[in-house]
């Protein structure tokens, strides 16, 4: 996994760079000891760039372990309602390949699986203006929605308690990995 990300991370230069992975909170650990004793110099990541584990959606309540908010993307800003499942989603479409291509020589399955794939990525692609509207379209909705909800709540609480949460909440979340300061979304005894 180092080595592809490592990789991947060569490929662009972006200020922040958010890593989804069903494993991320084990991977990450010591990963920045790893970058500096085993990476090469030319793969390492710039000290501008900003690198965030996730755990998707999907895979989070699996681990059922305390004090995992800082993987949950409930808690990312930027990321809104993302599940980054995708990669997982599109395994179902592809099964009925495993026994099409079984029987056929090398050359040929990867001549059936290239013409699938580009097909897939084809749909994808003419999808993409739709697809994309109509959820920047309900977004925005729903944007307003919350920030009326957030506001109305905001001002039937104490300014002072508001103001001390949010101090809380903005520390943590510019808190890069590993975080080190206090984690106001963990409550004891329960998990997001």
């Amino acid at each position: 996994m180092d080595f592809i990300a490592a990789s991947t991370i060569r490929a662009v230069f972006l200020l922040l760079i958010v890593f989804s992975y069903d494993i991320a909170c084990q991977w990450f650990v010591n990963l920045f000891k790893r970058m500096d004793e085993h990476w090469p110099e030319h793969l390492k990541v710039p000290p501008t760039t900003q690198l965030i584990p996730t755990i998707p959606k999907l895979h989070e309540p699996m681990h059922k372990r305390a004090n995992h908010e800082m993987f949950s993307l409930n808690f990312i800003p930027g990321v809104g309602k993302s599940d980054l499942e995708t990669p997982e989603r599109v395994w179902s479409a592809h099964n009925g390949l495993g026994n099409s291509t079984k029987t056929q020589g090398p050359g040929g399955r990867h001549d059936v699986l290239d013409d699938h794939f580009g097909f897939w990525n084809w749909l994808k692609y003419i999808g993409l203006g739709k697809t994309l509207m109509s959820k920047y379209k309900a977004a925005i909705a729903e944007r307003n929605i919350q920030v009326e909800g957030h506001r109305g709540l905001t001002e039937s609480l104490d300014p002072a308690l508001v103001a001390q949460w949010e101090r809380l909440c903005m520390e943590w979340e510019g808190d890069g990995f590993p975080k080190t300061k206090p984690n106001p979304y963990h409550t004891e005894e329960s998990s997001a």
